[in-house]
């Protein structure tokens, strides 16, 4: 699966963005609290390769999810665009110590608060990171081998529904920490 998606930082206005978000037809369907334990590999950099391993625990009300995450390296100049393989798990202290023992090692924890809405096949996050601020992601999973050039011209003309013209990001909240 190839994850389509570009961040942008979010206007002061969440209340504001959230009424255009409405109006321009998403539709608000969750809020979760998330926590992403990312790790370095033994035999290469993740932050030279510009891949991304993480353990997600999801918050969300009274249920609590698990995920662990590969990201590939990006495929563009413009957006976040990459392979992302994901699997559900059940116990994130037990995966850690299996990375752990692989001599793979902990190297940022990054929180976040998100709202979540959709449009068509469009996911859009308000997210408020710990330390790093307010961004806007859309993003849409298409499959590998599929152009991503209409998926990008879709978010971007989203973005601009929503008065959002620059303040893109290309950077990770990983690599916006600073942390490697």
């Amino acid at each position: 699966m190839i994850e389509v998606e570009v961040k942008a930082h979010a206007p002061q206005d969440q209340g504001a963005l959230e009424e255009k978000l409405v109006k321009i037809g998403a539709r608000r369907v969750g809020e979760e609290f998330q926590e992403d334990l990312y790790f370095n590999a033994p035999h290469r950099d993740f932050a030279q390769t510009d891949e991304a391993l993480r353990i997600r625990k999801v918050i969300s009300g009274a249920s609590e999810k698990i995920f662990i995450t590969y990201k590939g390296a990006k495929m563009d100049e413009v957006s976040k665009t990459r392979k992302e393989i994901e699997v559900g798990v059940e116990d994130s202290h037990k995966v850690a110590d299996i990375f752990q023992n692989l001599s793979f090692r902990p190297v940022a924890t990054v929180r976040k608060n998100r709202i979540i809405y959709t449009m068509n096949d469009l996911i859009i996050t308000l997210d408020g990171v710990q330390g790093v601020g307010n961004f806007v992601e859309i993003e849409k999973e298409i499959e590998e081998g599929e152009d991503t050039k209409e998926a990008l011209d879709e978010i971007f003309a989203t973005y601009s529904m929503m008065g959002i013209e620059d303040g893109f990001e290309r950077r990770s909240y990983l690599e916006l920490m600073d942390i490697h």
